[in-house]
């Protein structure tokens, strides 16, 4: 006969197991090689979650990634990383991993990781995603909370262990500048580019030992997530983009021209705190809409370039950093922003005709004719041949 005392306890424990959330989890993987017939549904849909797998499989020529970027506080190390499924860089129906690193002395290192299965496991309350390999080991996996508030990134491999963890310190964004979730919210940046940025800016630590030597980051970084129905070297002519904190503002601004249609496409984005107090997709002036420009600068010194152990070194870029400009007429508010390279961390060819860039920069503005700052900075550029 059960005692009062076991009898209490169970009852207590049943109580308790009431008390602890369920989560209900969906899972969806996908193996390198594995694809389908015809075209697949891009998801439009403003109100997925931003971590969510985005497409209905993959066919011969789709993909998508979710990007990590990271700076050093003193702007002279950086890195990149991307998780991709499908075609990329020439890989049809891949499951890559892309890690480029730059230490203080000028030493990079890149490495392209393929792995056989991805997983994205959406759970209530966080997103896990796992890229794993078999044969050589290599397990690289990422876990963010719902509201994108803390990621955490584990990376074991043959070359690379350690982790990185980015704590947001901006909102969610769409490139219309709106808050996560928002049904006007617009992912669809330019013709077959959708575009989101989960984490827009946040603080960015990595504990890396790559080789036996150890690569560490304390700054900022981001996070962003896209998905395009081609390959990036059939959509993109060139681009610019690179995320910011500067001051009391956190910032994004991306300029891309297309090689479907030919145009240009801008989204500039200013934040304080949790809150956009600009935004802009418009690149002519006007009287009474918001607009901005991103120009290209020729005055710094630092360059794009090939790794300086490269036997086949590709020409620099031709420019140095970036000068934005953000204009909100009807309350005759204008930033200014000149954004320098301090350290390229990875340039290489990009399809036939252009190459894609990897950099950490200083950044100074604010206001005009308001206070002024200096902060970090890191992004990417394409740019043609």
């Amino acid at each position: 006969m059960l005692s009062i005392s076991f009898l209490a306890i169970l009852l207590v424990a049943s109580a308790a197991s009431e008390t602890i959330p369920k989560l209900n989890c969906s899972t969806d993987t996908h193996a390198a090689g594995v694809y389908v017939n015809g075209s697949v549904h891009m998801n439009d849909n403003p109100l997925t979650h931003f971590d969510a797998p985005m497409t209905d499989g993959f066919n011969i020529t789709s993909g998508e990634d979710w990007s990590f970027e990271a700076v050093s506080a003193d702007a002279l190390s950086g890195m990149g990383f991307t998780f991709s499924r499908g075609t990329v860089a020439g890989h049809a129906l891949a499951q890559r991993m892309f890690l480029a690193v730059a230490w203080p002395n000028g030493t990079r290192f890149i490495e392209f990781t393929f792995a056989d299965v991805s997983t994205i496991e959406m759970c209530d309350n966080m997103t896990r995603g796992r890229w794993y390999n078999e044969t050589s080991g290599m397990n690289w996996t990422f876990e963010a909370s719902k509201d994108y508030s803390s990621t955490v990134v584990t990376v074991q491999s043959s070359t690379v262990q350690g982790t990185i963890t980015l704590d947001a310190i901006s909102p969610a964004v769409y490139p219309n500048g709106r808050l996560y979730p928002d049904p006007l919210g617009d992912n669809l940046f330019a013709p077959a580019l959708y575009w989101v940025e989960n984490v827009p800016v946040a603080v960015a630590k990595a504990n890396l030992t790559i080789r036996g030597t150890p690569f560490v980051v304390n700054g900022i970084g981001g996070r962003e997530r896209n998905w395009n129905s081609f390959a990036w070297a059939e959509i993109s002519a060139r681009w610019d983009m690179f995320r910011a904190q500067i001051g009391p503002y956190t910032l994004m601004a991306w300029t891309f021209e297309s090689k479907i249609d030919g145009k240009a496409y801008f989204s500039g984005v200013i934040m304080e705190g949790k809150e956009v107090i600009f935004q802009t997709q418009t690149q002519e002036p006007s009287e009474d809409t918001t607009y901005g420009s991103l120009t290209l600068q020729n005055n710094g010194a630092i360059r794009l370039s090939s790794d300086p152990s490269s036997t086949t070194p590709l020409p620099e870029s031709r420019h140095t950093g970036y000068l934005l400009e953000l204009v909100a007429p009807k309350t005759g508010q204008r930033w200014r922003f000149e954004m320098d390279y301090t350290k390229c961390v990875y340039w290489f060819a990009a399809g036939a005709d252009g190459r894609l860039g990897g950099f950490v920069g200083a950044i100074k503005g604010g206001l005009v004719d308001g206070p002024q700052y200096n902060g970090r900075a890191s992004g990417t550029a394409m740019e043609k041949n």
